[in-house]
């Protein structure tokens, strides 16, 4: 994985910084050989962590985005068991690994707040890891370098390791609120704030309980409304958990979509698919701009060869939208339907929203100068300016250094709407509703202005008219589960840059239940992710033949997947 590698080469020069307002990386009184310590310095062990949990979300965050219709990685599900035996293997070697040995060792020396620290990162990054797997090797995943050594550890049950990682949640809290003289430093996420630290382990808590509230809903309802009440978990964007990148080139530190669309002379980032495109553009949805960058106005020829063989969907039947300005309906959507004229320079615009529809799996042609790009959010890319432009190559006017939203605060007003609609916890979903839309276009815009100049600011009129659209279909949904199902449908606008956050709602609630079908799909729809060969083969516990249920079907589903997708 290159951001492994990349992020590995910045680490080194980040602990020569980091090491200098430190205490030594060797203390001589314990250490008998001072070229073998026995534990780590924290302050380089926690930032290690850290930049490899960021590798692993970087890892799966494109594929969960395209198994819920918003880019073309991984979006027909072809899906086999050497996918992610790479990804599998770096998240137990790296990141976990550190937190592992930092929760070992900052036990033994009482080093309560880094103590705390990881415990909250293991907790959210192993629940992710569930949510991605089911069972995984987790009691005994890392007990192959100490005194009881355990090189063929179990699969734990998903739903056993939930438990442990809400009691972890738990145990973080009391740890971060014992007094300590040891400072917290190498921190790149909080820079050592122990109250942001103590919210983040409530949320995260909170976000367990809301994935797994099907599963014992009383008690889950119980503990999910004492947070809620209780408030001290992230409410604002002050305290969102985001990863943000730099503008360094050498190691590179930027944003991993940034350095696919941007870096490269020719863009290598995937395609972005065609519905959420389309309809944000029917919206007039303020964020457009700042999520998409154009890179031709270029007119294609269906009946020349050459171009027919560019445009989208020109190798496979049953597109909905296919190559936008050739599809009537999709203008008479855009503009006919709002009493526009498409125009010459309507077509030329629209040409740059050169995408795919989702399963489209025609091969890939010589289109990487045509192909939508990332935009100003996330990744810290360009503003689609009204002349299009190719991303290829840099500048200062956009750097890279964009966010990884991991958990924010519009996120948790998310689980707090779904907990009043369908656990009955007490609130105003509609009013949560509308902060969550303001709060993330709010994000989008700040990222996007301080990324790029050029960018222009939307109106509070044209933010109010969207905010308004939506919460008319709120009030108009009949019942609580059709509310949910359009506020889920904002969350999949929003939650670019995680897809975790959409896999997890949708096989949760079965929300946004308007998504276009795949025109062509290999598998079924992944209800979780297949089981690497690499720990199959090497494992002697690990599961075998029958015993290991596809990855596509019902008996694979993740144990709080009540639901079961299937197309």
């Amino acid at each position: 994985m290159n951001i492994l590698k990349n992020t590995y080469k910045w680490l080194l020069t980040l602990g020569l910084l980091v090491s200098l307002g430190s205490c030594s990386l060797f203390d001589l009184d314990v250490n008998t050989d001072p070229n073998n310590p026995t534990s780590a310095d924290y302050a380089l062990l926690l930032p290690s962590a850290q930049l490899g949990a960021v590798g692993y979300f970087e890892a799966l965050n494109n594929n969960t985005h395209g198994f819920m219709g918003w880019l073309a990685s991984g979006d027909t599900y072809d899906l086999t068991f050497t996918s992610y035996n790479g990804t599998w293997n770096s998240f137990y070697s790296g990141p976990m690994k550190d937190l592992e040995e930092m929760i070992v060792s900052a036990e033994r020396d009482q080093v309560t707040n880094y103590l705390g620290v990881a415990q909250v990162m293991k907790a959210y990054f192993f629940g992710n890891f569930v949510d991605m797997f089911g069972d995984v090797p987790y009691s005994e995943a890392f007990a192959g370098g100490y005194e009881a050594s355990i090189i063929n550890p179990k699969f734990d049950d998903d739903q056993a390791i939930y438990t442990d990682l809400i009691k972890l949640c738990d145990n973080a809290v009391v740890n971060l609120a014992k007094p300590t003289s040891v400072s917290l430093n190498g921190d790149l996420f909080y820079a050592g704030n122990v109250t942001r630290w103590r919210k983040l382990a409530k949320t995260v808590k909170l976000r367990l309980l809301i994935n797994s509230r099907l599963v014992d809903p009383a008690a889950k309802t119980a503990q999910i409304k004492a947070i809620l009440d209780e408030g001290d978990y992230i409410t604002s964007a002050a305290d969102d958990f985001v990863f943000k990148y730099n503008k360094i080139a050498a190691p590179d530190g930027r944003h991993p979509w940034y350095r696919n669309a941007y870096v490269a002379s020719n863009s290598a980032f995937t395609y972005f698919l065609h519905q959420p495109v389309v309809e944000m553009l029917r919206d007039d949805d303020p964020r457009t701009p700042f999520y998409f960058k154009r890179q031709t106005s270029k007119i294609f020829n269906p009946e020349d060869p050459t171009d027919a063989s560019t445009i989208p969907c020109s190798q496979i039947a049953g597109c909905t939208y296919a190559y936008l300005i050739a599809n009537p309906q999709v203008i008479k959507t855009l503009y006919t339907d709002k009493g526009k004229t498409f125009t010459a320079a309507d077509r030329a615009y629209l040409a740059g929203f050169f995408g795919r529809d989702r399963g489209d799996i025609s091969g890939v042609p010589a289109d990487v100068d045509f192909r939508l790009s990332p935009g100003a959010y996330p990744a810290a890319g360009s503003y689609d300016v009204p002349t299009a432009s190719k991303t290829g190559g840099t500048g200062a006017r956009f750097a890279g250094d964009g966010i990884q939203p991991i958990i924010t605060s519009w996120m948790t007003k998310y689980y707090q709407i779904e907990a009043i609609l369908m656990l009955g916890v007490a609130g105003d979903a509609k009013a949560a509703f509308e902060k969550a839309m303001r709060e993330q276009i709010a994000k989008v815009v700040a990222l996007g202005m301080a990324s790029d100049p050029a960018a222009v600011a939307p109106t509070a009129a044209a933010i109010d008219k969207y905010v308004k659209l939506y919460l008319d279909k709120f009030d108009e949904a009949p019942n609580a589960s059709q509310k949910l199902n359009v506020a889920l449908k904002q969350a999949w606008f929003s939650n670019l840059g995680n897809g975790y956050e959409i896999y997890n709602a949708f096989r949760r609630t079965g929300y946004p239940n308007d998504l276009q079908i795949p025109i062509q799909r290999i598998r079924n729809f992944p209800l979780r992710l297949p089981q690497p060969q690499q720990e199959t083969s090497l494992n002697q516990n690990a599961p075998q033949g029958n015993a290991v249920p596809a990855f596509d079907s019902p008996a694979g589903a993740i144990f709080w997947d009540m639901l079961k997708f299937k197309f």
